[in-house]
């Protein structure tokens, strides 16, 4: 196991182990008197959303030319309340959030996450065939794509991969899907 990896399961481990004993204890400050809690400097932001302040502190950031999209914050959830409170004082912003965030980690993604957009046709990845047709050809055969030969093509597909190309018109959005409609045709025949 790299050093990397070991970080990253501790890392993990932790803020289970934490939100465990958030979720099961919310008050973790036995021997204060709950009287005192509204006056004790150090947990006056019981009131606020944690979520509030860590949207606010990513605007200001953002405003800043700093994007915290794949930062994760809860380590500094306290620096981000004191930071969010008391912005007007701070004379180099963009810095203050720098130092803040340069030992966070990276945020945990779960769940399906979609793709970031590509440039449609770059010039570092031309496409030159498609199972094995040459691009050329395919795009001949895009001129000559009506609603017959969609429906064609369409229903020599198996059901799984009918999903993609549900109309003619979303199949005409892009060249690369045009072009791999056309070659799952001639590959079956239907062309």
């Amino acid at each position: 196991m790299t050093q990397q990896t070991l970080a990253y399961v501790t890392g993990v481990y932790l803020s289970m182990i934490r939100e465990e004993l958030d979720r099961s204890d919310p008050d973790l400050d036995h021997d204060l008197d709950p009287s005192l809690t509204d006056t004790d400097q150090i947990r006056s932001d019981h009131d606020l959303d944690p979520h509030d302040v860590e949207t606010e502190f990513r605007l200001l950031a953002k405003k800043h030319g700093i994007d915290l999209d794949e930062v994760e914050l809860s380590s500094i959830e306290r620096n981000m309340f004191w930071f969010v409170n008391n912005f007007e004082t701070i004379r180099y912003p963009a810095a203050y959030i720098r130092k803040m965030v340069r030992d966070c980690g990276v945020r945990r993604k779960i769940g399906f996450q979609p793709s970031k957009n590509l440039a449609e046709d770059s010039e570092e990845s031309e496409v030159t065939e498609v199972y094995g047709y040459d691009v050329e050809i395919l795009d001949q055969w895009a001129v000559n794509l009506d609603n017959d030969a969609y429906i064609s093509i369409l229903s020599s597909l198996p059901p799984t991969a009918r999903v993609l190309f549900p109309s003619l018109a979303k199949v005409l959005e892009t060249k690369a899907k045009t072009r791999v409609f056309i070659a799952e045709g001639m590959k079956r025949g239907v062309i």
